[in-house]
């Protein structure tokens, strides 16, 4: 599991509480930019990312889970 912490929305204090909250539960700390067209504003698409280790985590998750449930693992994965 995982927890959006880089947003556009979070200003530093509010990510600080989040990655916190990330490491206590060691959940997957995630990046969003929330660009979902034209209707967004003053943000450009990727202005948050998710860090390429947090990224190999959910990977990692993923391919486990697909393992423990006796399904194939995505595509992405193999």
């Amino acid at each position: 599991m995982g927890i959006e912490v880089d947003h556009r929305d979070h200003d530093p204090a509010t990510r600080d509480r989040l990655r916190a909250i990330a490491r206590n539960l060691d959940l997957v700390v995630t990046g969003s930019s929330d660009h979902h067209g034209a209707g967004k504003n003053n943000h450009d698409l990727g202005c948050n990312t998710t860090a390429s280790e947090e990224y190999d985590r959910l990977l990692d998750l993923a391919a486990r889970a697909a393992v423990a449930s006796g399904r194939a693992a995505p595509g992405v994965l193999a």
